[in-house]
């Protein structure tokens, strides 16, 4: 869900859902992956100004729930912007999900043909032998040119796993606790930061018109006094 605020008085907007997100299953259509149907720039560039006039009307209605909704539209539109750097999460979510499934069914079989003594165990905890970082077993697989390295759980969370694009990468997914999260890469907060500010700058366009009563056409900007007058960092 999107975090947002509906005040006329501080002049808070959208925000779209931050680095990471949680759900209990991907959702495709909101975390960015390599692959997504993505529009054109000139096509962009109409649908943020669209989304930016509604989201300032129900924010001036101080409708909570059409904001909400719109929000929520806005999410969908913000993970194509950020598909054009994103990497391959989708491929590299079912690929790790196959091994992670079998790692389970391997360590089952072997919990019940033989029980971890105590040297066993103290590899497991210290990391060594078959067993990864911290105690957590670890797998690399490719796929095409990308690599999935994968981080399975520890002790105290025996149903999680890590997602990274290489052994030295950042972690781009993940599912702990029942829940799936993905971490934008630094390009993608890039791109999200140009995101928010080209929608936020023309909701905060709209907003005005419909508090001042003026009119202005689709795409107008407002002069370049008024905007320094009410500007107001909707990034910080």
């Amino acid at each position: 869900m999107s975090n947002f605020n509906i005040n006329k008085m501080t002049g808070i907007s959208y925000q779209s859902i931050s680095q990471t997100s949680k759900a209990s299953s991907p959702d495709w259509e909101k975390i960015p992956h390599k692959g997504m149907e993505r529009p054109s720039e000139a096509e962009f560039d109409g649908k943020i100004d669209e989304l930016a006039k509604e989201l300032a009307k129900a924010r001036y209605q101080n409708d909570g729930s059409q904001y909400e909704s719109l929000s929520a539209a806005g999410d969908k539109l913000r993970a194509q912007y950020l598909s054009l750097v994103s990497p391959d999460r989708k491929t590299m979510a079912k690929e790790a999900s196959e091994f992670m499934k079998q790692s389970r069914s391997d360590a089952g079989n072997k919990e019940s043909e033989k029980p971890l003594n105590l040297i066993d165990y103290l590899n497991k905890k210290d990391g060594i032998g078959e067993y990864g970082e911290n105690g957590r077993s670890h797998n690399v697989s490719k796929s095409g040119t990308s690599t999935t390295v994968v981080y399975g759980g520890n002790d105290l969370q025996p149903d999680s796993f890590e997602i990274k694009g290489s052994k030295a990468g950042q972690t781009v997914m993940g599912y702990a606790s029942g829940n799936w999260y993905h971490i934008n890469t630094p390009e993608e907060q890039s791109m999200q930061k140009s995101f928010l500010s080209r929608l936020n700058k023309a909701e905060e366009r709209y907003y005005r018109q419909y508090v001042s009563g003026d009119t202005l056409n689709f795409g107008q900007d407002m002069e370049s006094s008024t905007e320094n007058k009410n500007k107001v960092d909707y990034l910080a």
